[in-house]
Formats: structure tokens, sequence, C-alpha cells
């Protein structure tokens, strides 16, 4: 009788157990939202398998190399040129600067100038040629946005000749002329615009006597 009674609840669990496992689902096992199992994640992203999307994002190289930053690189030239009847000046000087803050760059140069002047004394004609090949390093300091300070000391090498045009007698010389040039005054966007003056000021220095007029840009 019991062993009767056994097998008559055995038989009677077995549909029920059948059941159980058609109406078993896998989306109610609880995993984490990032799992890769989880199919709902990728579902509502658009992708059906498990595995997870690949990255989309550019890798862009950094300007920067041991602290050095291209980006901060400034491009420039003095440019000098002056016509006239008994005086002529043709200038060219290409610079480079490194912006080390807001309030400071700094950086070096060459240049090349050719000046003429013709000049009278006790009624004869004298032409004087110079030739001046240089190089400089500078700075420029911004206390403010629009105001600088300006420092350049440079070496330059000078030829020159002299001619009496009354008589055809020539004389050349050459030799190294130091200057140190200092200024201050005012910057505009990309240019500067200084009143600067030769501490040096040796007898054959290309700059003039005094205060003078500089002009430069960088980009």
């Amino acid at each position: 009788m019991r062993k009767s009674a056994s097998i008559y609840l055995i038989l009677c669990f077995i549909p029920i157990f059948i059941q159980a496992q058609n109406n078993f689902r896998l989306d109610t096992v609880r995993v984490d939202k990032n799992d890769s199992r989880n199919i709902h994640t990728y579902k509502n992203n658009g992708t059906t398998s498990g595995a997870p999307e690949k990255s989309n994002k550019v890798i862009t190289k950094s300007n920067e190399i041991n602290g050095f930053d291209k980006t901060k690189l400034r491009f420039g030239a003095n440019l000098g040129l002056s016509l006239s009847r008994n005086y002529t000046v043709l200038g060219l000087g290409p610079q480079i600067g490194y912006s080390f803050s807001n309030y400071f760059m700094a950086g070096a140069g060459i240049k090349y100038y050719y000046t003429k002047t013709r000049a009278y004394d006790y009624g004869d004609s004298y032409l004087y040629k110079n030739n001046l090949l240089g190089a400089n390093i500078f700075g420029y300091l911004y206390p403010i946005k629009f105001i600088t300070i300006f420092a350049e000391p440079e070496l330059n090498y000078l030829w020159t000749s002299v001619e009496n045009e009354t008589t055809n007698e020539v004389s050349k010389d050459s030799g190294i002329v130091p200057s140190i040039v200092v200024g201050a005054g005012f910057r505009l966007g990309f240019t500067h615009i200084t009143f600067n003056y030769d501490l040096i000021h040796e007898v054959n220095s290309p700059y003039p006597e005094g205060l003078f007029l500089g002009v430069s840009a960088f980009f």
C-alpha cells in the first residue's frame, strides 16, 4: 500500500516538474548590468552579440614632448626699409621665440642689414656702404597684456666701404660690433611697437644715437 502511494505521488509531481522546466527563462538570472552575459544591456545598445562594443575613441598625439609644447613656438621677423635720395636701408631679420607663459617670451634670431649713405664735407661727396650680419637673443616681458619690456643683446659683423666720389678713393674696414638694445612699448595683437636704445652704441653701431622706433611681429 505504501509503495503504491509513493508511486502515485511521483507520477503527480512529474507534470509539475516538466511545466516548471518549460517556463524557466534565462533572463530571470540576475547579473551585473556591465556583465557581457546581460542580454538586455546589449539589446538596448542595438547589438545582439554577447561581446562588448569596441571603443570609437580616437587617440590623438600630444603636442608636448618632454615638456616642450610646439604650439608655443612663435615665428617672426624684423624688417628694415628706408629709401631716400641720400639714404637707403634694407634689412631682414628672421626670429624664432618660445612663449614660456602669458608674461614672458624669449628666443633668438639672425639678421642682415645693408645701408648706403651719401654725405658731403668741404665740397667733397662721400658714399658710405655698410653690410651687417648679426645674431641675437631676445626677451619680451609682458607685465600687463598690452605693455611690453624688451631686451636684445646681439653681436654683429660689419664690413664697410667709404668712397670719395670726387677723387674716386675707396677705403674699407670691417670688425665686430656688439650692441645691447633695450626698450619698452606696446603689444598690439602679434605686433610689438617699442622705443629702443642701444646701451653700448659703438661708433659703427647699426642703430642711431638716442631713442629709435622698433617694430616686430610674431605669429
